[in-house]
């Protein structure tokens, strides 16, 4: 998946017009820049984006159809809005389809696919912040969409990497949201390592079940980071799950 353009500021040549500006406002929503439930108002984003209304209008309606803008009444447009059972679901369904194209992924992949998750790998470590920083600049977000990206790239599916992609936003959504308010201490790089480590040995059950539990992992800090997720109520009849591993994730 390649991971989206985070360009600020000036106006664009039109022949990159759509593209930019999608790319531009996608960027601020997965990056907190632009608040969940904000509204979009067009006519003060097209000074701060130096275009005008038509390609705004036209980059809402496709970041509406991957989920990240919700369109209004007299086609207004707001951020979606985020919530606890939101993030569960989307756990649930990454937990379920990306093992399916893991599974695929190693079944199929080739030299020339070991090759380019061991380098996808080597160039997230490379990004790693410094001991005790915590911190995660653009070039680490990047590399990571493009590690998990890598490793399921030999599927043989577009759609599953399509379905993957979006996924992978929303919940990447979520976690930059809530490094907001601190971040807990997790060994994500081993994390990374041992999932190549089971991939690249063929090992298909403990691939699966590593990508599972790194999953849930996410999902766990940030429900304990962001206070607007901690405790909110379920819908009748659909409690939240208590199992880490396979089915959802930890209260």
């Amino acid at each position: 998946m390649a991971a989206p353009s985070r360009i600020r500021g000036g106006p664009v040549s039109e022949p990159t017009l759509a593209s930019a500006v999608l790319d531009r406002l996608r960027g601020d929503i997965l990056h907190g820049l632009l608040a969940p439930g904000e509204k979009l108002r067009l006519e003060h984003l097209a000074p701060r984006y130096g275009v005008g209304r038509t390609p705004l209008r036209e980059a809402c309606c496709r970041l509406a159809s991957e989920g990240l803008v919700t369109i209004e009444d007299q086609r207004g447009f707001r951020v979606a809005p985020i919530s606890r059972a939101d993030l569960l679901d989307l756990t649930r369904t990454r937990q379920q389809l990306e093992p399916l194209a893991l599974r695929a992924a190693i079944a199929q992949g080739d030299i020339a696919w070991e090759g380019e998750v061991a380098a996808a790998l080597h160039r997230l470590q490379r990004r790693a912040p410094a001991s005790g920083s915590g911190t995660l600049d653009d070039t680490w977000e990047q590399e990571h969409a493009r590690f998990h990206s890598a490793l399921l790239s030999a599927c043989g599916s577009p759609w599953l990497l399509k379905f993957h992609a979006t996924l992978f936003d929303q919940t990447e959504r979520y976690r930059r949201l809530a490094q907001a308010y601190g971040k807990a201490g997790r060994h994500v790089e081993n994390e990374h390592a041992a999932l190549v480590k089971a991939a690249l040995e063929r090992d298909a059950e403990r691939a699966c079940a590593l990508l599972t539990e790194h999953i849930a992992r996410t999902t766990e800090l940030v429900l304990a980071a962001h206070p607007g997720l901690r405790a909110e109520t379920p819908a009748p009849g659909a409690p939240l799950p208590t199992k880490v591993r396979g089915r959802g994730v930890k209260d």
